[in-house]
């Protein structure tokens, strides 16, 4: 039997179906697992060795920067699409809180690490404050690493220029209070704060009143 070898095409087409396979089977191993999880859990769960996990991946660092970077990358393209829709602001204000509080969600949810690594002290429910006990667990030479704190400030910016635009744009169509939008953004940001730390704390009563996107745009109303 003539084999016929494959084509480069199909090559590249099995090399992403195998990197995708090693990222799910990782997440659900770090949820599980946290920050014990090794090379060869991941190898184990997705049916494969070790060897060629290091062919798409340095380290379980690099896979896990991967994953978070994927879901935050995710978020600022949901927020783009968002500004572009045609919704009121307040339409568009309320789903990027309801997007918010998701992301978090997923982090918590999907990567066990998350919550381990944000309760190596008292957790703040800062978004920054948390993501930085995250980076402490990875090595400061890695580059994956540094990709993903610069992403993450990018999306962090984002999410503020986007409240503070979208406050101005409704208190002049009438929809919102008029208080100082910097002061109103701070109110919302503070809420989400606190709420993640409920789900960081305390996850069972956090999923027992969700979702919150409602109250907090009761601020917001005259």
């Amino acid at each position: 039997m003539i084999t016929i070898p494959r084509t480069e095409e199909e090559n590249k087409r099995v090399r992403e179906a195998q990197r995708i396979s090693i990222l799910e089977a990782a997440k659900n191993i770090f949820a599980r697992k946290g920050w014990s999880t090794t090379i060869t859990d991941i190898a184990s769960a997705a049916s494969v060795s070790p060897g060629l996990i290091y062919h798409y991946f340095a380290n379980k660092e690099a896979i896990f920067c991967e994953l978070l970077g994927q879901t935050i990358q995710s978020d600022l393209d949901i927020f783009q699409q968002l500004m572009q829709s045609g919704d009121t602001a307040a339409q568009r204000l309320e789903m990027l809180i309801s997007s918010m509080l998701k992301f978090r969600q997923d982090q918590i949810k999907q990567f066990g690490i998350t919550v381990q690594a944000a309760k190596e002290t008292s957790s703040s429910g800062n978004e920054l404050e948390i993501m930085r006990r995250i980076f402490k667990n990875l090595k400061n030479n890695d580059s994956k690493a540094k990709d993903l704190q610069e992403l993450m400030m990018k999306r962090v910016q984002t999410v503020h220029e986007i409240v503070l635009q979208l406050i101005v744009e409704g208190q002049k169509n009438g929809e919102f209070a008029s208080d100082p939008p910097p002061k109103l953004a701070l109110m919302i940001f503070q809420s989400i704060q606190g709420l993640t730390t409920l789900a960081l704390d305390k996850p069972e009563e956090y999923e027992q009143h969700y979702p919150y996107t409602d109250i907090i745009m009761r601020m917001l109303y005259s």
